[in-house]
């Protein structure tokens, strides 16, 4: 059992000892916060200083940027000259080590070390040689592959390969009784030899992935005692900070090289409470009051599996437990209305923060899901002019000016890719307006031209004015030029000529925007990207890249090379499982309401850390998290209510008094410490104090002034009041400070974008909207529901009209669609040739609608015939009957028409209807479908349409052989109407606001011209 001295000892006494530990393993055991990496840094130091070359101290980070930041302090504490130090991550340092041994290792001694997005790409190519019959691709193999990566990746640092896999699927396959569980084996079978081929691929390419490094190093070390020997000779000491993030093999490195050597140590985090909150029901970071008497007790907190590890490697060794927690932030808890709410209130006290002299580099945003809630933040900070970098895998697919590029880049890979060219159209340097974008869509569809094509022809239109028709010239010169050298120059040539060419990063260095350097580099990134693919593919095409870049950005995998730093000066906006290790002085953690493991956040703010929560979410009212309600129950404070501001950062009185307030305490402090130790100018000081205060009155008398007089007025007659009692040292501090001129520009600015917003029409789009030949608007279920999910999409897929190419789940749901409907119209004479006939219709149908043979089509074929089988089973014994098949309806609601029609009306025993519509999608339940419009629309159809009632509405969900009832409502007529005038007075004033969600935005055709999938 080691020993743990240390909790008997005194705070110092345990660093001291520490960062002075002679000969034999260490594990410094203690919270987020403690000083741990400090620690590492100057026990480095101090072995230097006792004669230790720091040449032969071995220094093991979980991250680069842990690794990064224990290279700067080392750097920063070493005094004399060095040749070199070994300090890196695990992946860094690994790959090294085993590039020394390429040989002895049987490896290629230029191997590459590949992530996932360069192995998603190696596999997207030869998708063909995979086994994937029995995963479900359902069109997006990207993202599967990505999925079957990731966990390739888990599998490879828990030291378990594909034949071990294959061992215990065998093993269960013959207790497996249900035919449910056999096929889950038969799948763990697949995903073992899709795992086998994923090996075999990277060996033939002469690559490894990150995984495999720390394999074939253990495997070396095992196998060649000498080697194991060298580099534990060569290494003196060796020290691992976040032991608690290390994997199974790459402990068993540690447990290689500890045999010849076990001068380790080893910095462990205890396994996280909440803030404010132990598990022993007290504050953490409070003195231990048992310490001195129970030296022999345990840590104060859970110990993680990882120290269990370390007493069975080093039974003797010494634990030193460290219990003094550097940061004690104030904290703080935010209940906010929505997303928007809660970036707006981010990006106010950011705003505040950096005013107050605090740097950008020292606040940090926390996200839990930096993809999906990156946006809203990244938005409100532009607002206010506050440069903003998004860390994380996608993070770089969200710039607007990476994707101006990766659009260009699509179209010209594609001229087909209508939402490409739709996003180069409108965006600059090209900017063609709204309403000829719909123009030129027109033009297109009719023509059926792709936009490219549409362009043209819209030069011989003469619905285009003059100054349309020369930006369609000027892009359609663009694209000409950039079209014929792309087939002539390497990708990594090409997409830097094409930045230049098309403006991109002319545009943005003289733009006068404090996140120009930001974008700038965004920019590089993505040309760093395109030389990475070239060397890595010499004979590769830029068609190639774009294929490339597209599936890395669906799948939303980190591209090579890693991310790059944020530019000087900006707020760094991270995920959560990111920032452990890190400290800043201010953080905000947001989205709260969902259940993740935020324990693992630690204590990464100094100063103030705020934890958010929605009050509402997309599905409605949103639950604290119990990580939040547990922190907020142990701090014993308040929330604080923040609301969306409807007219973008109008700043408030209210949060300018709250920061004045903070200031004028921090004068009167300084104030007050030079009047106990007099100088000349305390006198100075002590007025700008009284000053400071003066206006922190000024501000709390404008804030409750009564009625609406404007503020200008209010100032002044503020600013006479206080000339009465202020002297005239005092008032020449008023009068030179910014206050005044402050508030009148808040109140202009918001006066600005009041305009602004009452200006946003677009009359141009007036003649695009969907109407009938009566000029009634035209609206169908569809619509109706798409609106609802998102108006910027029903604009640019029913206004705009920009077209898209239809995926393999909507070819697959049209032709069961279409079979089920011959079907039904030529019904079998008997049951004998119900199935059979029903199949045939189904095999016709495939071959014609173009399906190949694919593992994708393949599997929806399966499904199908299986689904087909059990869909006749179920309809043999059925009491409806089919009396109409595609039955149409249009019927007037308000000023509107409603149009649509219906898969299928069968007439039940008891002479009711029931209406079906057919799904191939994923199964809802009755209560998914509690709130359901299109079933209650269609119940309104019939009775205005066909006059007939129908009671009763059904979801046919085809592939499940299953239907579900909608709930039927008294109201659901009333409901319907509403919605419909709602909807329609939407679409007439023209407000296509986005509605960003994380479970629509990710499936949305228009991700790349969306303005709010932005960052």
């Amino acid at each position: 059992m080691p020993q743990q001295r240390s909790t008997a000892e005194p705070e110092p006494a345990q660093r001291e000892r520490a960062a002075n530990h002679g000969e034999g393993p260490l594990l410094v055991l203690g919270a987020a916060g403690t000083g741990k990496t400090e620690l590492l840094a100057r026990r480095l130091a101090s072995l230097v200083a006792r004669g230790v070359e720091p040449e032969r101290v071995l220094v093991i980070g979980s991250t680069r940027a842990t690794a990064r930041r224990l290279r700067e302090r080392s750097e920063a504490l070493l005094e004399g000259p060095f040749e070199e130090l070994w300090i890196g991550s695990w992946e860094t340092l690994g790959e090294r080590l085993l590039r020394e041994r390429s040989e002895a290792a049987g490896l290629d001694p230029f191997f590459d070390v590949l992530g996932p997005a360069e192995r998603l790409a190696m596999l997207l190519d030869r998708l063909d040689q995979l086994p994937l019959r029995r995963h479900e691709i359902r069109g997006n193999p990207a993202g599967l592959l990505a999925r079957l990566l990731s966990r390739i990746d888990a599998l490879k640092a828990d030291r378990v390969g594909p034949t071990s896999l294959e061992e215990r699927a065998r093993g269960e396959e013959s207790a497996a009784s249900e035919e449910a569980d056999r096929e889950a084996i038969r799948r763990e079978l697949e995903f073992a030899e899709f795992y086998t081929a994923h090996d075999r691929i990277l060996a033939e390419a002469g690559s490894l992935d990150r995984g495999d490094v720390f394999l074939a190093l253990d495997c070396l070390l095992a196998e060649r005692p000498d080697i194991r020997r060298q580099i534990a000779e060569r290494f003196e000491y060796l020290m691992v900070d976040e032991l608690e993030e290390s994997t199974r093999a790459q402990r068993a490195l540690l447990e290689a090289l500890a045999i010849d050597n076990p001068n380790h140590l080893y910095a462990l985090e205890e396994q996280s409470s909440y803030p404010g909150f132990s598990p022993e029901g007290g504050t953490r970071g409070g003195p231990r009051t048992d310490a001195p008497d129970r030296p022999q007790d345990p840590p104060s907190h859970p110990a993680p599996p990882q120290s269990a590890w370390y007493r069975d490697l080093h039974p003797e060794g010494d634990v030193v437990v460290l219990e003094h927690r550097f940061r004690e932030p104030k904290l703080r808890f935010w209940k906010c209305g929505n997303e928007r709410a809660q970036a707006q209130a981010v990006a106010r006290e950011v705003e505040h923060l950096v005013a107050g002299g605090v740097s950008p580099e020292a606040i940090c945003v926390l996200l839990a899901d930096p993809a999906h809630q990156g946006g809203p933040v990244a938005a409100a900070m532009e607002e206010r002019g506050i440069p903003f970098h998004l860390s994380g895998p996608t993070a770089l697919f969200q710039r607007p000016e990476v994707r101006d590029a990766i659009a260009w880049l699509r179209v010209l890979a594609d001229p087909d890719d209508s939402a490409a060219a739709a996003r180069a159209l409108t965006r600059p340097p090209i900017e063609l307006r709204p309403g000829d974008l719909a123009r030129l869509t027109t033009i297109a569809r009719r023509r059926k031209l792709d936009l490219v094509g549409g362009c043209e022809a819209a030069l011989d239109s003469p619905q285009f004015q003059p100054e349309a028709r020369e930006r369609i010239q000027s892009f359609l010169k663009l694209y000409g030029a950039a079209s014929a050298a792309m087939e002539e120059r390497r990708a990594d040539v090409f997409v830097r000529r094409l930045i230049e060419r098309v403006g991109l990063r002319r545009q943005r260095l003289f733009a006068a925007q404090p996140e120009v350097a930001e974008r700038l580099l965004g920019l590089s990134r993505l040309a760093e990207l395109a030389t990475a693919w070239a060397r890595r593919e010499p004979h590769g095409s830029t068609r190639g890249f774009v294929a490339y870049l597209s599936a890395v950005a669906e799948a939303g995998v980190e591209p090579a090379g890693g991310e790059e730093p944020p530019s000087p000066g900006s707020i760094r906006g991270m995920a959560v499982d990111a920032v452990k290790g890190i400290g800043f002085d201010h953080v905000f953690v947001l989205g709260l309401e969902a259940e993740h493991d935020w324990s693992r956040i630690g204590w990464p703010a100094r100063s103030e850390l705020v934890l958010s929560r929605l009050q509402r979410g997309d599905g409605g009212e949103a639950r604290p998290s119990r990580f939040y309600e547990e922190a907020l129950a142990a701090a014993e404070g308040g929330e604080e209510e923040h609301q969306e501001e409807l007219f973008g950062p109008a700043e408030g009185l209210h949060a300018t008094y709250r920061t004045l307030r903070e200031k004028v305490l921090e004068a009167s402090w300084r104030a007050g410490r030079e009047l106990s130790e007099p100088r000349l100018d305390t006198a100075i000081d002590v007025n700008r104090a009284i000053a400071r205060y003066l206006e922190l009155l000024k501000l709390a008398a404008l804030a409750q002034r009564p009625g609406d007089e404007p503020t200008a007025e209010a100032i002044d007659a503020v600013n006479g009041l206080l000339r009465q009692v202020a002297t005239p040292e005092q008032q020449a501090e008023l009068d030179a400070s910014s206050l005044d001129s402050y508030l009148l520009d808040s109140e202009q600015e918001r006066g600005r974008r009041l305009e602004l917003i009452a200006a946003r029409e677009e009359p141009s789009l007036e003649a695009f909207l969907p109407r009938r030949g009566d000029g009634r608007l035209s609206l169908s279920a569809s619509d109706l529901s798409l609106y609802l999910t998102c108006p910027l999409k029903y604009k640019f897929a029913r206004v705009f009209g920009i077209p898209q190419e239809p995926t393999i789940n909507q070819r697959f749901g049209i032709l069961i669609h279409n079979v089920l409907e011959r079907f039904h119209k030529e019904p079998p004479e008997n049951d004998a040739d119900g199935l059979r006939q029903l199949t045939n219709l189904f095999e016709t149908g495939w071959r014609r609608t173009g399906f190949g043979s694919t593992d994708d089509e393949l599997q929806f074929r399966d499904r199908a015939r299986e689904a087909l089988r059990l869909y006749w089973e179920r309809e043999r014994v059925a009491e409806g009957e089919p009396v109409w098949l595609e039955r149409k309806f249009d019927f007037k609601v308000g000023e509107h028409h409603v149009r649509g029609r219906v898969d299928r009306v069968d007439r039940l025993p008891d002479g009711d209807y029931e209406l079906i519509d057919y799904k191939t999608g994923e199964r809802k339940t009755e209560a998914d479908l509690e709130s359901d419009l299109q079933l209650a629309l269609y119940r309104l159809a019939a009775r205005e349409a066909w006059g007939i009632e129908a009671s009763t509405g059904s979801y046919y969900y085809v592939l499940d052989a299953d239907k579900v009832p909608a709930p039927t409502k008294p109201d659901d007529a009333e409901r319907v109407e509403r919605t419909v005038l709602q909807v329609g007075e939407g679409i007439l004033s023209q407000d296509f606001e986005p509605r960003p969600s994380p479970t629509v935005c990710g499936w949305c055709d228009y991700r790349l011209i969306c303005p709010a999938a932005e960052s």
